[in-house]
C-alpha cells in the first residue's frame, strides 16, 4: 500500500486509514481493512532486532485510538478478525520479543526497547478494564458458538479471541507508586510492583459477564482439541495468585458453613450443563494459533505462562468458578435471550463492579468455580491434552509443563469434594500413569544434558523436573483417597456399585506391574545435586516414593497376584550409601519438612536399618548428625522413629570404627590402562545413526567380539545382561506384546507409541557406571545403538527404525538370550541368523 512505499515499511499515523470517530461513535474508512491485513503480515516477519513497526504502532497509540473503538463499535466479522490477530500480535509478552539467552550478545535487544514494550502491556491491560472492551470479546465468543456447526474458520477465530484474553491476563500491571527509576531497574518483571488489583478487577469483569462459563462450555465441543491448550493457560493465569493450599481451606470452610446451599449450587449447574450439552455439534479442525505463536520467526522463545505460576509453591495458580447471578442468566437458553436480557445483565455487572474486589473476593469466585469445573471441564481437559501430548511429533516443554500443572492442582480436590468416579473416567486411566512416567523419565535426562552448559539457566528445567514428580504425587493420592473410600463402601453390598469399585482398585493392582515408575524414584535420588537443586525438590522426590510404597503395601496385601511383585526385594535397591546420603540430606530440614515428610523418610530408614538388618548404613556422618540435632533439641517424633535413633547410634556407639567398605552395589569395575589406550584407537568420533537393518563386515564383528571380551574380562557382565534386557524388552513392544498391557513397560511402549527412540535407562549406579567407560559405549556404538560421544545424550537409545529381528540380533550379539527375559514367542521373527566372526576368541571366565 502507498503509506507502507512512502514510510519504508514504518507506518505514520496521517497515512493509516483505519477509520475516524465522529460524535462518539467510530466509522471504519474503506480501506481499513486492507490496512489492518498488512499491518498483520509486517509485523509477522520484521526485523527481531530493532522492532520499527511495533514500535511505530505503539507511538501511535493506535491501541486506544483505532482498535480497540474498533472492537466496540464494529461489526463486520473479518474487520474484527484482523483487528483481533492484530491485538494479538501485539499484546504478546515481552518474554518472547528477548532474544533468547543462547543467542549471541550482540543481537539481544536494547533495554529502552524493553521497557517500551512493558509500558505499552501496561496500558494494554489497563485498556481492558473498560468493561465494554472485554464485554466485545465475550459477546463474540458466544456469538461464534450460537451458529451451528461450528465451521474451521470459526473455531480459529475462537482461538484468537481466547489467545487474546490470555496475553492480556498474562501483561503485567503497572503499579501507582512505582518510580520511574523502579522501573528502568524492572522492566520485565512480571508482577515486579505490583498488588495485584488490575488482575483481580479483569478477573472480577470476566466472570461478571459469563467468561467462565464459556470456557466450560467450550469443553463441550467436539472440536475442543483446537483451543483446550489456550484454556489451560488462561486457567493458570486467572488462579496464578491463589495457592492449592489456600484452595483447599476455603473449600473445607464452605462445606462446613454452607452444605445445603452447596447441594442447590450443584443442581442448579448440572442443569444448565445439560441445556449445553444438547447444543454440541460436528465440526472441523482448526490450525492452533498458539503453537503458530512458538514457531513464528519473530519470537526468540517460546511463549511459556506457565512461569507466573512457579512461584514457591509450584501450584500458584487456580481455576475459576461461577456466581449464581451468572447461572441463572446463562441456563436461560440461547443467545436471543441473553441479548432480551443485556440491560438486566449490565445492571446486576456495574453492581459487581463499583468496587475494587479484594483478593477474598475473588478467591470466593476461584472456590466455587472448582466444583463446576471439575464436574464438566476437568475431565475433559485432561483427556484431551493428554492425546495431543501423546499424538504431536514435536514435544514443546511449556504445554507439558500446564499439563503436569493441571493435573498437580486439581488432582487434590476430588477426593476432598468427594467427586463421583464418573467425572474423572479420562483421568483414573493407567495410560496417563505411564506417561507422566514416561515425561518424568525425559525430563530427568534433559536435565542432566542442560546441566552441563555452565550458561544456561536451569531455573525452568528444575520447574519441570518438580511439577512431573508432584503430579505423580498427586496422582496416587488422589487413587489412594479413592481405594479407601471404595473400600469403606463394600459393606453395602450394592453389585452395580462393587462393580464400578472395581475398576479403581484394578488401576491400584497395576501399580504392582509398573516397574518404571519405581524405579524412577530411585533415579531421581541418586541423580539429585544439591548444588543446583534444593531440598525442597528433594523431599518431595521422598514423599513421592512413600506414597507410591503404601500403595504397593496394600495393593500386594489384597492383589490375587501377590507373587508378582515382592516389595522386600524392590527395597534392597534402597541399601545403598548414596541414596541414604539423600535421606539424610533432606532430613537436615526436619524442623520444617513436616510430619508427612518426617514419616516418609523415617519408613525407609526403618526398612533399611530393621528389616533388611542394613543398620551400618544409618551410621553416615550425615544422618547420625541430624539424629544428634532431633535429640539436642527434643524434637517430638512418634516412639518407633526415636526408637530407631536409638538403635542406630547404640549401634554406632559399640561399632564406631571407620569401615573402609567399598561400593556399596558391587565394586565399580575398572579398566586396565592398556585397554584404554587400545579403546581410545577404536573409537571412531562419527555418532550412530539408526539403521533398520544393520549389517557387520568380518572386521567389524571381530571388532565387536573384541570388545565384548575385554568388557566382561573387565567385569561388565552385569551391564552387558542390562543392556540385552533392554533390546529384549523393545523387541518385545515391537511385536506387540504389551497391548493393553503397556504399563508393564511404559519407557519401551510409549517410545514406540510416539515414534521416538527408547533410551536405555541407568537405574542403579551399576548400570550407570557402564556408561562412564569408552569401551561399554564403543561397544553399544558398534551394534548400532545411538550413543554420543560428547555425552549430549546421557541415555543410550534403541534406534525407532529397528525391526524386531535387528533386536533381537543386537540381543544376540550380547550374549546367549536367557529365556526368562523372552515374554515373546520366537515364532513371531523370522529367522535370525547371527553372524559369526572369521577368527574364534576364547572368552574367559565371567570373575
Amino acid at each position: 500500500m502507498d503509506w507502507m512505499t512512502l514510510t519504508v515499511g514504518i507506518p505514520c499515523l496521517s497515512h493509516v486509514p483505519l477509520g475516524m470517530f465522529y460524535r462518539d461513535k467510530y466509522y471504519i474508512s474503506d480501506e481499513c481493512l486492507a490496512c489492518l491485513s498488512e499491518i498483520n503480515a509486517k509485523i509477522n516477519c520484521e526485523d527481531p532486532n530493532t522492532r520499527p513497526l511495533r514500535r511505530a504502532l505503539i507511538f501511535m497509540d493506535i491501541l486506544n485510538k483505532d482498535l480497540i473503538p474498533i472492537l466496540i463499535h464494529v461489526n463486520q466479522p473479518s474487520i474484527i478478525r484482523s483487528t483481533v490477530e492484530l491485538l494479538i500480535w501485539l499484546t504478546i509478552p515481552v518474554d518472547c520479543l528477548i532474544p533468547a539467552r543462547e543467542m549471541p550478545a550482540d543481537i539481544s535487544m536494547p533495554k529502552f526497547m524493553v521497557h517500551e514494550f512493558t509500558q505499552f502491556l501496561c496500558s494494554a491491560k489497563a485498556a481492558f478494564l473498560d468493561p465494554n472492551v472485554t464485554q466485545a470479546v465475550v459477546d463474540r465468543l458466544s456469538f461464534c458458538l450460537t451458529h451451528q456447526p461450528l465451521t474451521t474458520r470459526n473455531c480459529e477465530f475462537i482461538n484468537y479471541l481466547l489467545l487474546l484474553i490470555r496475553n492480556v491476563l498474562y501483561a503485567p500491571e503497572r503499579h501507582i507508586n512505582i518510580t520511574e527509576t523502579e522501573e528502568r531497574m524492572h522492566p520485565v518483571g512480571h508482577d515486579t510492583a505490583s498488588d495485584g488489583s488490575q488482575q483481580r478487577r479483569l478477573i472480577w469483569v470476566l466472570f461478571a459477564q459469563g467468561f467462565d462459563q464459556i470456557l466450560i462450555s467450550l469443553l463441550t465441543y467436539s472440536q475442543k482439541g483446537e483451543w483446550v491448550m489456550t484454556i489451560v493457560q488462561l486457567i493458570a493465569l486467572l488462579y496464578q495468585r491463589h495457592p492449592a493450599d489456600k484452595m483447599q481451606k476455603l473449600l473445607d470452610r464452605k462445606a462446613n458453613t454452607n452444605c445445603s446451599s452447596k447441594d442447590d449450587d450443584a443442581s442448579n449447574t448440572c442443569q444448565y450443563f445439560d441445556s449445553t450439552n444438547s447444543t454440541i455439534t460436528g465440526s472441523s479442525a482448526a490450525e492452533d494459533i498458539g503453537l503458530r505463536f512458538a514457531n513464528c520467526p519473530e519470537t526468540s522463545r517460546k511463549y511459556d505462562p506457565s512461569v507466573p505460576m512457579q512461584d514457591n509453591d509450584r501450584n500458584g495458580v487456580n481455576v475459576q468458578r461461577i456466581s449464581k447471578g451468572k447461572e441463572e442468566k446463562k441456563s436461560k437458553g440461547t443467545s436471543h435471550k441473553q441479548k432480551q436480557n443485556k440491560h438486566g445483565k449490565s445492571h446486576h455487572f456495574k453492581t459487581k463492579i463499583k468496587c475494587d474486589p479484594s483478593e477474598e473476593d475473588v478467591s470466593q469466585l476461584l472456590v466455587e468455580f472448582i466444583q463446576i469445573f471439575l464436574q464438566n471441564g476437568f475431565n475433559a481437559l485432561v483427556g484431551e491434552l493428554h492425546q495431543k501430548l501423546i499424538q504431536q511429533d514435536v514435544l514443546v516443554h511449556s504445554e507439558k509443563s500446564f499439563f503436569l500443572w493441571l493435573i498437580t492442582y486439581f488432582m487434590r480436590f476430588a477426593p476432598q469434594l468427594k467427586l463421583d468416579e464418573k467425572y474423572l473416567k479420562n483421568v483414573f486411566v493407567i495410560d496417563l500413569l505411564c506417561h507422566l512416567t514416561w515425561d518424568a523419565i525425559h525430563q530427568t535426562e534433559e536435565f542432566e544434558v542442560k546441566s552441563l552448559q555452565p550458561s544456561l539457566d536451569l531455573n525452568p528445567f528444575l520447574r519441570r523436573l518438580h511439577l512431573g514428580i508432584t503430579a505423580i504425587s498427586e496422582f496416587l493420592q488422589a487413587l489412594d483417597a479413592y481405594c479407601t473410600l471404595a473400600e469403606s463402601k463394600q459393606t453395602i453390598g450394592n453389585s452395580r456399585e462393587n462393580k464400578k469399585q472395581s475398576n479403581i482398585f484394578q488401576l491400584r493392582e497395576y501399580l504392582l506391574a509398573i516397574n518404571d515408575l519405581r524405579q524412577l524414584f530411585l533415579l531421581r535420588l541418586r541423580l539429585f545435586n544439591p548444588i543446583n537443586q534444593s531440598r525442597r525438590y528433594l523431599c518431595e522426590i521422598i514423599k513421592a516414593n512413600h506414597i507410591l510404597l503404601l500403595s504397593l503395601e496394600r495393593a500386594t496385601k489384597l492383589s490375587a497376584s501377590q507373587k508378582s511383585f515382592d516389595i522386600s526385594e524392590h527395597l534392597k535397591q534402597f541399601c545403598c550409601r548414596t541414596i541414604m546420603a539423600r535421606y539424610g540430606t533432606a532430613l537436615r530440614d526436619f524442623k520444617t519438612n513436616g510430619p508427612f515428610v518426617n514419616d516418609s523418610i523415617f519408613t525407609v530408614l526403618h526398612h533399611v536399618g530393621i528389616d533388611l538388618g542394613q543398620v551400618d548404613l544409618l551410621c553416615d556422618p550425615v544422618i547420625l548428625h541430624n539424629f544428634s540435632q532431633i535429640w539436642a533439641c527434643e524434637f517430638k517424633l512418634c516412639e518407633d522413629w526415636e526408637d530407631l535413633i536409638e538403635y542406630v547410634v547404640q549401634k554406632f556407639m559399640q561399632d564406631y570404627r571407620t569401615k573402609t567398605d567399598g561400593f556399596d552395589e558391587g565394586s565399580v569395575p575398572r579398566i586396565p590402562d592398556q585397554m584404554q589406550d587400545k579403546q581410545i584407537s577404536l573409537y571412531n568420533h562419527t555418532e550412530s545413526t539408526a539403521c533398520e537393518n544393520p549389517s557387520f563386515t568380518e572386521a567389524e564383528l571381530a571388532e565387536i567380539q573384541i570388545l565384548k571380551t575385554q568388557l566382561v574380562a573387565s567385569g561388565f557382565q552385569q551391564q552387558l545382561c542390562w543392556i540385552q534386557k533392554s533390546l529384549l524388552v523393545a523387541c518385545s513392544a515391537r511385536l506387540g506384546t504389551y497391548v493393553n498391557e503397556e504399563f508393564r513397560n511404559p519407557v519401551a511402549c510409549l517410545s514406540l507409541k510416539m515414534r521416538l527412540p527408547c533410551p536405555i535407562i541407568p537405574w542403579t549406579e551399576v548400570q550407570a557406571s557402564a556408561l562412564n567407560s569408552n569401551l561399554f559405549r564403543l561397544l553399544l556404538h558398534r551394534i548400532g545403538l545411538q550413543t554420543s560421544v560428547a555425552q549430549t545424550v546421557p541415555f543410550p537409545r534403541i534406534p525407532f527404525a529397528w525391526s524386531a529381528e535387528t533386536l533381537y540380533r543386537a540381543a544376540l550379539f550380547l550374549g546367549p538370550v536367557d529365556s526368562q527375559n523372552i515374554d515373546f514367542d520366537l515364532q513371531c521373527l523370522t529367522k535370525v541368523e547371527l553372524q559369526v566372526p572369521p577368527c574364534h576368541i576364547n572368552s574367559p571366565a565371567d570373575g
